[in-house]
């Protein structure tokens, strides 16, 4: 198998269907609590999601992504407009005209509200007239109808007419998402699997952010046929996102220490094996520097031997073979002197330094070069080497972080609450450095040496004119 581009097979079904939800995928699941939670879609299964009860499977397939349900007693789903209740201020005001939509028991509750909160008297639970022994008894009495349940606790609660009417939508929100059996489905895409990550074990991801990642893909240019060399320490979480720009085009070359590289978030991924086979090639450090000393050595069988063996034998056998022809292809590419690369991606903790000076030999020149790390100082470091090195023009350190705002009509604020960062990224642009040094040829260079010289000139006269007195 040639590893060359023009070569290279475009895969029969480089992803999935990403436009409803079908059988055998990985989808994201957002909670009524803001949770999120990786589960698959198998055929005639059932999905507990904890509190909020247990759904079959077959209820949601075939729905667009970003769909929501709503769980009832017999694990039944239906389709539902929202998971969070959202009311504009227009659908307010029309609200009793004819040309509102339908009015639920909520809606009604939201016709009063003050123009201030000044009025709202805190005074603990005796503000709300209903106790939570009520509350559990009227859940089993009405099949846990959180609808019929949040308006009960509304009309219940003596201070509600006195909240504004974006007091009284983040009350109502804050119930739906403690009662509401509801859930929707997302497509669990790179940027998904990244906030799922960011709740379930940052570390994982090296402290990823998502907008840093976004900045690492423009910088690096990724785009469909273009031949990378990756070291990704996130998991496969780069890979990902990466795959979804190339969309099944192109080659990405990946750089490890282990004996087998840990890509265990592909598992998620919406695209079939044989696209992530072909597309993704990894090879150990050993045999990046040592490619003589590294490459494996099969011995074939003969034909008569290879028909003795048991099936599973047999299996074995030419598993092992095609995984030692791919490993020894991959090092001849990747060690051969033709072999230049698009761009270079470092994300891994070990020390940058030892390893960027030797990669970038591998890259075409005007290339990017992105290099990622959550300390700002071990980038300061390499920063400081590449600009000796002289094979990477204009080595920037960035950082990047978009916070989010609350709005309301008329006001605006940031939230008090975000994460502490995203990490830091290198950026620089592969060239080759003129054998020789550079010899400047600007007009003020010139003059320059047309004063340098006159001025010897006249030095010279003047010697001569010495030595004739």
């Amino acid at each position: 198998m040639d590893l060359s581009l023009e070569s290279a097979e475009k895969p029969v079904s480089f992803a999935k269907e990403t436009g409803v939800i079908t059988v055998g995928q990985y989808v994201l699941i957002k909670l009524p609590s803001k949770g999120l939670k990786i589960v698959e879609t198998r055929s005639d299964g059932v999905i507990n999601l904890g509190k909020f009860g247990s759904f079959e499977v077959n209820g949601i397939l075939g729905f667009p992504f970003g769909q929501s349900f709503e769980i009832s007693a017999d694990k039944k789903v239906s389709p539902v407009k929202s998971l969070v209740f959202e009311l504009e201020e227009e659908e307010l005001e029309n609200m009793d005209q004819e040309t509102s939509r339908e009015s639920t028991p909520i809606l009604e509750l939201m016709k009063n509200s003050s123009e201030t909160n000044r009025d709202i008297i805190d005074i603990g639970s005796k503000i709300q007239g209903i106790t939570s022994e009520e509350i559990e008894l009227f859940k089993k009495q009405n099949n846990d109808n959180g609808e019929i349940l949040i308006s009960k606790i509304i009309e219940s609660h003596k201070g509600f007419n006195k909240k504004t009417k974006y007091s009284q939508e983040k009350y109502i929100t804050r119930k739906q998402q403690k009662f509401m059996k509801k859930f929707t489905v997302e497509y669990l895409s790179s940027s998904n699997l990244l906030k799922y990550y960011e709740e379930k074990d940052l570390s994982k991801i090296l402290n990823l952010s998502e907008e840093t990642l976004g900045l690492m893909l423009n910088l690096l240019d990724i785009r469909p046929g273009g031949k990378y060399f990756v070291v990704d320490e996130t998991g496969g979480l780069i890979l990902y996102a990466m795959m979804e720009r190339m969309k099944g085009e192109g080659l990405i070359v990946v750089g490890h220490e282990n004996e087998h590289p840990n890509f265990n978030l592909l598992q998620y991924s919406n695209y079939t094996e044989s696209a992530i086979n072909s597309m993704i090639k990894p090879i150990n450090w050993l045999q990046f520097f040592e490619p003589e000393n590294e490459k494996l050595i099969f011995n074939e069988q003969t034909k008569e031997a290879i028909e003795e063996l048991r099936p599973q034998k047999k299996l074995q056998y030419y598993r092992r073979q095609k995984r030692i022809i791919e490993i020894n292809k991959t090092i001849d590419f990747v060690t051969g002197k033709d072999s230049q690369f698009d761009g270079l991606l470092y994300c891994s903790t070990i020390y940058p330094t030892t390893l960027i000076p030797n990669i970038i030999t591998k890259i075409k020149g005007s290339r990017p070069i992105v290099v990622y790390n959550q300390y700002k100082e071990i980038l300061v470091e390499l920063q400081h080497l590449l600009s000796k090195n002289l094979n990477v023009l204009a080595p920037s350190i960035m950082e990047t972080r978009a916070r989010p705002y609350q709005t309301i009509p008329g006001r605006i604020h940031p939230l008090m609450s975000m994460r502490g960062g995203g990490g830091y990224l290198l950026w620089g642009t592969r060239v080759y450095p003129k054998e020789g040094g550079v010899i400047a040829v600007g007009r003020g260079f010139v003059r320059r040496n047309e004063r340098k010289k006159q001025k010897l000139e006249k030095e010279e006269d003047n010697d001569d004119n010495n030595k004739n007195n």
